[in-house]
């Protein structure tokens, strides 16, 4: 195992903060490169990671018993410090939560903090509340990642 990709593959926590209900996604990438010269590649949506945060299936649609969505990103050149955020969003696609929370909602934040510097893998998972059999919501998701508030990168997924 490199112990250079091993130190860096934890270089953010992300804490779970609330969880509401919802998601998939659909493959489509977007990274800029930061003011701070940082840029997130290879943002992919998965059902399992490997003990470096690479993503291990990557998947575009996850179906509405899915245990957790997961994201992997690679972040690169970022300072020590730098605050990155997930936004989970419900785009749309199933009628009945379109009428109770809207469409275009924020579903999901979470936060961390880089602890180091250099490039690596980590990941975001949103799980499925421990409820009694809960499904997710059909319909579109995306979650975007930003790095001390500036959008940096973004994927759609899809539940089928």
């Amino acid at each position: 195992m490199n112990s250079m990709n091993n130190s860096y593959r934890l270089a953010v926590q992300i804490i779970m903060l609330l969880g509401l209900a919802a998601l998939s996604f659909a493959s489509c990438g977007k990274n800029e490169p930061s003011l701070s010269g940082g840029i997130i590649t290879e943002i992919t949506m998965t059902t399992a990671v490997d003990q470096n945060n690479r993503p291990l299936n990557p998947t575009s649609v996850f179906p509405t018993d899915a245990d957790a969505f997961i994201c992997s990103f690679k972040l690169s050149g970022f300072p020590i410090g730098s605050k990155v955020k997930a936004e989970w969003i419900y785009i749309g696609g199933d009628p009945d939560i379109e009428a109770q929370i809207g469409k275009n909602q924020v579903i999901e934040v979470q936060t961390g903090t880089i602890t180091e510097e250099g490039s690596g893998y980590t990941a975001t998972a949103y799980p499925r509340p421990p409820l009694p059999d809960y499904t997710w919501p059909r319909g579109d998701y995306k979650v975007v990642i930003y790095v001390d508030d500036q959008e940096k990168a973004s994927v759609s997924f899809r539940v089928e």
